[in-house]
This record gives structure tokens, sequence and C-alpha cells, in this order.
């Protein structure tokens, strides 16, 4: 008679009850998930996953489109735009020696909130653009659409793969 024979590499034998080798690996992907939330300290919805392209945006902004999708950049240098997750809507925890090495994007004065970007007064009282709640930066070291900044707490502006009509 033939008998089913768990492979030596099984991490549960084969007499284990489906139902409990379900509840151990669900229980183990969940463990890993909330593991690598928990290394960033950030939920991974912290950056806007989408834009609708249809809106105006800023003067300061052009809206490019390369191999990854659409995305924005600082108008007209070319500069990719960062998003700094210490951040909170309408808070920058990006000042003194901090915005010499990410400068924030300013809004010249006059200037109005226009799309999904509206502006906010920086504790110098500069008034900064921020997309989605999040306030946007350069980064000094960065040539044009070259970026040299993104890691740790600091995010490229994302790519949106909405259709552009």
């Amino acid at each position: 008679m033939w008998a089913y024979r768990a492979p030596k590499h099984a991490p549960f034998p084969a007499r284990t009850p489906v139902a409990m080798r379900r509840l151990a690996y669900t229980t183990g992907a969940t463990m890993l998930a909330l593991a690598a939330l928990a290394d960033t300290g950030h939920a991974a919805e912290t950056l806007p996953r989408t834009a609708n392209l249809q809106l105006p945006y800023p003067v300061e902004v052009s809206l490019v489109r390369d191999r990854m999708g659409w995305t924005f950049q600082q108008s007209p240098s070319g500069l990719p735009l960062y998003i700094y997750e210490a951040d909170s809507p309408g808070k920058s925890a990006c000042n003194g020696a901090c915005a010499k090495k990410w400068p924030p994007l300013i809004a010249p004065k006059g200037e109005t909130s226009v799309g999904e970007w509206t502006i906010f007064v920086r504790t110098d009282g500069r008034r900064q653009w921020e997309f989605k709640g999040r306030p946007v930066y350069t980064h000094v070291p960065d040539k044009r659409a070259v970026p040299s900044g993104e890691g740790g707490l600091w995010k490229l502006m994302p790519h949106f793969h909405s259709q552009r009509r």
C-alpha cells in the first residue's frame, strides 16, 4: 500500500493537521510583515501612491514620464523631488542644517494651492509646497534627474502609473 511521506525539508511532519500547518504558516508570514513595518518605524502607506495627473500642479514643478511611470521634478532644473517621512502634514521636521542639505521646495509669494499641491508656512517663515500633505524637498548634491539622496527616511517622490490624457 502506498503512503505519503513528507519530504525531509518539510517544517512540519505529515501527520500534523492541515489546519495547524496553515495557522503556523499564516502566523509566520504575519510576524514577518509586522517586523518589516516595525523596522522602518512607518507604515508602507506613508508615501502618496496615487496622483490625479489631470489636476494642475505648481509652476515650480514639472510632470515627467520615464521608464517607471509619471513623477514630478523641480522645474526648470529637472532635479528630483523628495519626501521626508519624519514630516507631518503642514509641518517640516527638516530645519537648520538639514534644510541646507535638503532645500524645501519653496512657493513664491502670491502662489496659492493648486490641485493636490498645498502650501504651508515653515518655522523660518518661508512658504513650502507639499504634495498630498507631505512637504517636498530637493537634495543639494543631486544633478539633473539623477537622484543621490534616497535612503533612510528620505524617499524619492513616487512614480504614478495613471495614464495622462
